[in-house]
C-alpha cells in the first residue's frame, strides 16, 4: 500500500509547462497545448498550469511555428521547455479556412493556396485584389472575383466568391461584392484562397469559393514596419492612345507596429494612398487605419476587438471615348465621382471550458456610405453575429464543428429606387472531421440557410406581396484525403453551392451613358456543385514544395446574368439565364529550394476551363445575348498560366513574374452591336477583332536589404507594355516602374 501510496502520489500532481520561440527564446502566448488530451492555452509567460497524471504526452502548435510532441515519464519541480521553430517551408503551411481551426494543408480535402506576406511586400501591391492575380486559377476581373471560371462580369453585384477578413464574411451585403481596399494588407500574416463551393461552411455567395483574409498576431518581440512607395505610368504602347501631358502615378505608405505586454496584445497599421490614373478620370485619395486588441483574462478565456476605418475620394467611368486615340479617356455621361466611408467593429469573445471544448462569439457591425454624383449613393447598415462550438477528441481523432450564424442588413440606396430595403438571414451548421488509420482523413458537414428580404409590396409595377421574399435551403458537402505515402495526398471532394440574390440584383435601376440597368425582383437563387480529385505530392529535401493537380467540375441552376433588354430602351437585367457546366483542370507547383546560397521560391500554375451553356443548343436568347456563335460562358478566358519564382542571396533578392490569360471568346453582343441598329457604336467589336490573343504579362523587381533593417525594391510591371482588356471599354495598365522602401525598427 506505501509503494502504490507513493506511485499514485507521483502520477497526479501539478505541472508547468512552458513554450517558447526557438529563435530568440521569448514566450509564446496563445500557444496550443494538448497534455494528454487536455487542451489549454499558454498564458502570458507562455505557461500552462494543469495536474496530470504520467507517462505525460505533451502536443504544441502555434500559427507560424513547426509542432511539437513531447513524451515525459517522471515529474519536475521545474517547468517543462518546449520550443517550437518558426515555419519556413510549405510543407509546413497551417491554414483555417476549409476546416474552420487549424490544419496543415496536406490535410484538405479541398483546393487551397496559401499567401504569404513576404509575397505582398515584394510585389508592392496597394488592394488586396492585385495579389489574387497571381494565384492560379483567380482572376479579378473589374474588382470581381472569378474562381476556376465561376463568375463572369456582373456590373458591380453579385459576386460568387466569399470575401472574408479574419474568419468573418466582409462582402457589401447589399451588393454581395468585396471591397478590397478595406483589407489591411500592410497587418496580414496570409491570404488562404478555397476553390470550389463552400456554402455549407460560410453560406450564400460561397458558391464559387473563399478568399479569406488573415491578419498578424503580435509577436513577443515588438515590431514596427514603416513603408513608402511610388509608381510611375509610362507611356502606352500606341502612343496615340496617351492623354495626358503631367506626371500618372500612385504612391504610398504604410505603418504597422505589433506589440506584447502582459496580458494584452496589440496590432495597429495606418495606409494612405493617392493616385493619378492613367486612364481619365480615376484618379483616387484614400485612407485606412486597423487595430486589433486582444487581452487575456486566463489561459481559457482571451476577448478580441478589431476596428477597421476606411475613407476615400475616387472618380471612375464606365464606357471609354473611343478604342482609338480615346480608348483611355471616358465617354461623357459615363463617369463617377464618389466619397465613401467605411467602418468594420468586429468584437470576439473564446473561451474553453473544462471539457476543453471551444466556444467563440463573433460579432461585426459594418457601417458603409457611398456617395455618388451619378445617383448612386448608398448607405447601409451591416450586423454579422456567430457562435461556434468545436468539439475535439484527439482518443478518436475527431472534431466536431457547430455554430448558428444570423445577419441582418438596412439599405437605403439611390440604386434600388431611393427606398429603404432590409435583409434577413439564419443559419445552423454542423461539420464532421475524422482520421482513421493516421491516413484516411473524411470531411463531411451539413448546414441549414434561412433568407428574408424586405420591400415595398408594389415595386416599379412589380407586387411583392407582403413586401417581403423569403428562401431556405439545405447544403452539405463531403471529403476524403487519403496519405498514400509520407508525402503523396490524395483528395476527392463534393460541395454543393447556394446563393440567393442580392438586393442590388433584384432592385437595382440605374443609368450609364446609353445603357441602363432594369430591377428584376422576382429572380431565383442560384444553386449548384462542385467536385474535385485531386493529387498533392510533396517534396521533402533540399527542393521543398508541394506538385499538385486537380480535376474539377461544377454545376449551376438558375445561374443569374445581367442580359440584355431588348429596345426601346438599351439595357441590362439580371436573369436566370439558365443552367451551366464548367469542367477543367489545374496544375501547380509552390515550392523553395536551396542551390548553394541562394534560396529559390516559386509559385507556378496552369488552370484550363471549358465554360458552357447546357441550354445553348435550346435557348435562342442565349445564342443572342453573346457576341460569338460558341458555346462559351461569358467574360472567361479558357487558359491561364501564372508564374512567380524569387531567388534570394545574402541580402539581395531578384523576382519575376509572367501572367497569360487566353482571349475571352464571348462578352455581351449587346456592347458591339448596339441595338436596335446593330452598330459598333463604341468601337468594342473592332478593338476585340484586333486584340483578340490574350494578354501577357511580364513583371520583374530587385531588392536590397541595408543594414538589416531597410529595404529598398525596384519594380518593372508589363515590361512588354502589352496592351489588353479584360472587359469592355476598359484598358489595365501600360508599363509602369516604382520604389518601395520598408523600415523594420
Amino acid at each position: 500500500m506505501f509503494f502504490s501510496s507513493e506511485t499514485l502520489f507521483a502520477q497526479n500532481t501539478i505541472v508547468k509547462i512552458k513554450v517558447t520561440d526557438a529563435t530568440n527564446g521569448e514566450p509564446l502566448i496563445g500557444a496550443n497545448v494538448d497534455i494528454n488530451t487536455n487542451f489549454l492555452i499558454t498564458d502570458v509567460e507562455g505557461l500552462v498550469r494543469t495536474k496530470v497524471t504520467f507517462p505525460l504526452t505533451v502536443q504544441v502548435s502555434y500559427i507560424g511555428y513547426e509542432s511539437q510532441t513531447k513524451i515525459w515519464t517522471a515529474p519536475s519541480k521545474d517547468p517543462y521547455i518546449i520550443t517550437l521553430i518558426p515555419s519556413k517551408t510549405i510543407l509546413d503551411m497551417v491554414t483555417v479556412t476549409g476546416s474552420k481551426f487549424e490544419r496543415n494543408i496536406t490535410e484538405s480535402t479541398v483546393s487551397i493556396d496559401v499567401i504569404q506576406p513576404d509575397l505582398l511586400r515584394s510585389s508592392n501591391v496597394s488592394s488586396s485584389s492585385a495579389i489574387l492575380n497571381k494565384v492560379p486559377g483567380v482572376q479579378i476581373l473589374d474588382g470581381q472575383a472569378n474562381i476556376r471560371g465561376g463568375s463572369g462580369y456582373s456590373y458591380g453585384a453579385g459576386s460568387r466568391v466569399m470575401m472574408l477578413l479574419n474568419d468573418i464574411p466582409a462582402l457589401q451585403m447589399d451588393a454581395g461584392f468585396p471591397n478590397w481596399n478595406d483589407i489591411p494588407i500592410e497587418s496580414l500574416a496570409q491570404i488562404e484562397v478555397v476553390k470550389g463551393a463552400a456554402s455549407s461552411l460560410y453560406g450564400s455567395a460561397a458558391l464559387n469559393g473563399i478568399v479569406n483574409f488573415r491578419t498578424a498576431y503580435a509577436t513577443s518581440e515588438p515590431e514596427t514596419r514603416v513603408m513608402t512607395s511610388y509608381t510611375q505610368y509610362l507611356t502606352p504602347k500606341d502612343k496615340d492612345k496617351k492623354w495626358w501631358t503631367d506626371t500618372r502615378y500612385q504612391a504610398n505608405a504604410s505603418i504597422l507596429h505589433k506589440h506584447k505586454w502582459k496580458k494584452w496584445d496589440l496590432i495597429a497599421s495606418g495606409f494612405i494612398n493617392q493616385q493619378k490614373g492613367f486612364l481619365q478620370h480615376t484618379d483616387e485619395n484614400r485612407g485606412r487605419i486597423f487595430s486589433s486588441v486582444r487581452y487575456r483574462v486566463h489561459d481559457r478565456l482571451h476577448i478580441d476587438l478589431a476596428v477597421n476605418a476606411n475613407i476615400s475620394e475616387s472618380s471612375a467611368f464606365f464606357l471609354w471615348k473611343n478604342s482609338g486615340s480615346g480608348a483611355m479617356q471616358f465617354l461623357p455621361t459615363t463617369e463617377t465621382n464618389r466619397n465613401s466611408s467605411r467602418l468594420y467593429i468586429d468584437p470576439a469573445v473564446t473561451y474553453f471550458d473544462k471539457k476543453n471544448n471551444k466556444h467563440k462569439l463573433m460579432w461585426r457591425v459594418n457601417f458603409i456610405d457611398n456617395n455618388n454624383d451619378s445617383n448612386q449613393s448608398n448607405q447601409s447598415v451591416n450586423n454579422y453575429g456567430e457562435y461556434q462550438f468545436q468539439n475535439k477528441l484527439d482518443k478518436w481523432d475527431l472534431v466536431t464543428t457547430a455554430g448558428v450564424v444570423g445577419m441582418h442588413n438596412k439599405t437605403n440606396s439611390q440604386l434600388l429606387g431611393d427606398t429603404t430595403f432590409t435583409g434577413t438571414s439564419f443559419a445552423g451548421y454542423v461539420q464532421v472531421e475524422k482520421k482513421w488509420f493516421k491516413k484516411l482523413f473524411f470531411s463531411a458537414g451539413v448546414r441549414y440557410e434561412y433568407v428574408s428580404q424586405s420591400s415595398p409590396e408594389n415595386f416599379m409595377g412589380v407586387i411583392i406581396p407582403d413586401g417581403k421574399s423569403t428562401d431556405d435551403a439545405i447544403i452539405s458537402r463531403f471529403g476524403l484525403q487519403y496519405q498514400a505515402a509520407e508525402y503523396t495526398f490524395l483528395r476527392t471532394s463534393w460541395g454543393q453551392g447556394y446563393r440567393y440574390p442580392t438586393l442590388t440584383e433584384r432592385f437595382v435601376t440605374t443609368t450609364f451613358g446609353s445603357f441602363s440597368i432594369f430591377s428584376n425582383p422576382n429572380l431565383r437563387p442560384e444553386t449548384g456543385w462542385s467536385y474535385e480529385i485531386g493529387l498533392k505530392q510533396g517534396i521533402p529535401g533540399a527542393f521543398k514544395g508541394f506538385f499538385d493537380v486537380a480535376l474539377f467540375r461544377s454545376e449551376y441552376q438558375d445561374m443569374i446574368e445581367f442580359t440584355f433588354v431588348a429596345p426601346p430602351t438599351l439595357g441590362f437585367q439580371p436573369q436566370n439565364i439558365g443552367n451551366i457546366r464548367i469542367t477543367g483542370f489545374e496544375t501547380s507547383f509552390t515550392g523553395q529550394a536551396n542551390f548553394g546560397k541562394v534560396e529559390v521560391v516559386s509559385i507556378l500554375g496552369y488552370t484550363f476551363i471549358d465554360p458552357i451553356y447546357k441550354d445553348f443548343d435550346t435557348r435562342e436568347d442565349i445564342r443572342n445575348s453573346v457576341s460569338t456563335d460558341q458555346n462559351v460562358l461569358k467574360y472567361r478566358s479558357r487558359h491561364q498560366i501564372k508564374a512567380d519564382v524569387e531567388g534570394r542571396y545574402n541580402k539581395a533578392k531578384i523576382g519575376i513574374s509572367f501572367q497569360r490569360a487566353s482571349h475571352v471568346v464571348n462578352i455581351d453582343r449587346a456592347f458591339e452591336k448596339v441595338p436596335p441598329i446593330d452598330a459598333d457604336v463604341f468601337g468594342i467589336g473592332s478593338y476585340r477583332s484586333i486584340y483578340n490573343k490574350g494578354n501577357y504579362l511580364l513583371d520583374a523587381r530587385i531588392s536590397y536589404t541595408f543594414l538589416k533593417k531597410m529595404e529598398v525594391t525596384l519594380l518593372a510591371n508589363n515590361i512588354l507594355n502589352d496592351e489588353y482588356s479584360l472587359r469592355p471599354a476598359l484598358i489595365e495598365a501600360p508599363r509602369n516602374i516604382g520604389v518601395r522602401l520598408e523600415w523594420v525598427l
